[in-house]
């Protein structure tokens, strides 16, 4: 095969004999760094042995004799040379800027018109069967025009579609891959862009239906688009607004509204959709959505939370906003960040700048009031237990949670004011408990 450029090789590791193929050639061509990486060699096994001697890091086999090595940060899989050699592998890759391979002086090698498509940035499956072959190659294709800006040409674009339409009823890839080409569309700056073009691909409808239903879905009241519209905008304000947002954030705008479709109710009076209880609904189904792309259980918890509590905006009044500091604290400054999106994106270009405004300043005071709010209460468990002459159990507790909210609002200052405090509070829970049911 003849050379078709040259990269500049910068890798920690190189095999004794063999090839770098793939996508981590693409990335080297276009200036990038990559951390994952394939190597084609004539013994996998011996390679693995040589890169962890060399290395460190874990030996993990795979199947079909691949070998693969994580250490350093890196991914290295040495994958065995097939009976056709170098132009056998490439030739049942999925794009044409994949096809790639590079030899240890930084020749590049691919597949017939792989340098002009680097060149034009053009997106070109190899065949349909090539993405029949591994059912993930269409989502990727997506991803590769998202991050890198590989625009489908026609025919891979139809093909990306109908590719889609059978995914939906048929064999789909692992969830944990699916969430990995989600992740990386999501944490690009133009992950808006992938989640529309997601779903002009019908791929959407195969992976995330429950969102893929909210286009269309009219709102109306101070609402300019559409439940789907309205989610893109709100994802496209976070991403320009807060550029380094985390994956759980951007998740949570995207799953913010997922639950409307199911909730909606005609208000007669008001002449527009009504959406009762759809931060509940969305929460329990965000967790479901996450659940099933096995996004893990840490990223469901906070997903979930986010959107749960979306709706509840922070008071103007200066306690009250520190008690809802105090409250929320585990979820900021995130869930500000959320609703910042949200409001911006709910009337588009009609958005109340001071509305905005409003929630940007409490974004500022947020920040400023969270390192302010005390780690612990001033009077310990058994202080507590000391100081009211009862037993160990949940009253302690309850008791410590009111102190420190008392803290947080700054109206407890100082070991004796917490002692007043607490005995106050104590006094109030007893009279409440000998009051009447019926009272």
């Amino acid at each position: 095969m003849r050379a078709i450029g040259k990269v500049r090789l910068r890798l920690p590791y190189w095999p004794s004999e063999g090839f770098l193929v793939g996508g981590a050639v693409r990335d080297l061509w276009l200036g990038l760094t990559p951390t994952d990486l394939d190597f084609l060699v004539p013994d996998p096994q011996d390679e693995a042995a040589r890169a962890t001697g060399m290395l460190g890091g874990a030996v993990v086999p795979l199947k079909k004799g691949v070998v693969r090595v994580q250490a350093k940060g890196l991914t290295l899989d040495f994958v065995p040379l097939p009976a056709g050699g170098l132009k056998a592998d490439l030739a049942r890759r999925d794009y044409t800027v994949n096809a790639l391979a590079a030899n240890r002086t930084g020749a590049v090698f691919g597949v017939p018109g792989a340098a002009f498509d680097l060149k034009k940035r053009r997106l070109r499956a190899l065949s349909y069967a090539a993405l029949e072959a591994d059912p993930l190659r269409s989502l990727r294709g997506v991803r590769l025009w998202t991050n890198h800006g590989f625009a489908p040409e026609p025919t891979t674009w139809r093909w990306i579609q109908r590719h889609a339409a059978a995914l939906k009823f048929g064999k789909k890839p692992a969830w944990e891959r699916v969430f990995e080409e989600l992740r990386k569309i999501l944490q690009s700056p133009r992950a808006a862009f992938g989640v529309e073009k997601l779903f002009d691909s019908g791929l959407m409808g195969a992976y995330l239906p429950e969102l893929a239903n909210a286009r269309g879905v009219p709102q109306g009241g101070y609402h300019h688009a559409d439940v789907f519209g309205h989610t893109l905008e709100a994802l496209a304000y976070l991403v320009r607004r807060f550029p380094k947002s985390p994956l759980a954030l951007r998740l949570a705008v995207l799953l913010h509204d997922v639950a409307k479709p199911l909730v909606r109710a005609w208000d007669e009076a008001r002449g527009y959709w009504r959406f009762f209880y759809h931060d509940e609904d969305g929460a329990a189904l965000a967790r479901a959505i996450l659940h099933r792309l096995r996004a893990g259980r840490e990223v469901e918890e906070r997903v979930a939370a986010l959107v749960r509590h979306h709706m509840r905006t922070p008071p103007a009044e200066k306690a009250a906003l520190r008690r809802w500091v105090f409250r929320y604290r585990g979820l900021l400054p995130d869930l500000l960040m959320l609703q910042i999106a949200d409001r911006a994106a709910s009337r588009g270009p009609r958005s109340d700048p001071d509305e905005v405004h409003r929630l940007e300043r409490n974004l500022h005071a947020a920040n400023r009031i969270l390192k302010e709010l005390p780690e612990r209460p001033l009077l310990s468990g058994r202080e507590i237990i000391a100081l009211l002459g009862i037993e160990p159990g949940p009253l302690v507790g309850r008791a410590s949670r009111a102190l420190l909210e008392a803290q947080a609002e700054g109206r407890v200052r100082s070991i004796e004011q917490a002692k007043v405090f607490v005995l106050w509070w104590y006094e109030a829970e007893a009279k409440a408990a000998r009051r009447p049911a019926d009272a």
